[in-house]
């Protein structure tokens, strides 16, 4: 019986032994696939906060350029305005006239103190 008991110990701890090198092997597969898991999550959420990062700089250059686009284009329309003015004849020698003193041949123009604070008042 002794011998019995002895042989049953044995098998125990082969048992034992093998169910613990089970549970080691499934321990370290366990650990290398959720090391697996964290290292493709990691990844994963370095690239979402990147995109999100380049997205918020495309806006912002969005938001940039449709300002400068809204300024080029006010001033397009401002200079298209002044050009049609520049071809009206009666126009542009009213300006000349005001701003430049031209006068036509035979005309005296007299340059008066009202005019002078007139045209400092405009600037």
């Amino acid at each position: 019986m002794a011998s019995n008991v002895n042989d049953i110990k044995k098998q125990n701890t082969i048992a034992t032994e093998k169910i613990s090198k089970i549970r080691t092997a499934r321990l370290h597969r366990f650990y290398i696939i959720m090391g697996i898991f964290i290292v493709f999550a990691g990844i994963l959420s370095f690239q979402l906060i990147h995109t999100h990062y380049e997205r918020a700089q495309v806006e912002q250059q969005i938001s940039t350029s449709k300002k400068h686009y809204t300024t080029a284009k006010n001033q397009n329309e401002t200079l298209d305005v002044q050009v049609k003015q520049l071809n009206n004849d009666n126009y542009l020698q009213k300006l000349l006239r005001e701003k430049y003193y031209y006068s036509k041949s035979g005309e005296i123009i007299y340059s008066l103190p009202s005019d002078h604070s007139e045209d400092v008042s405009q600037k």
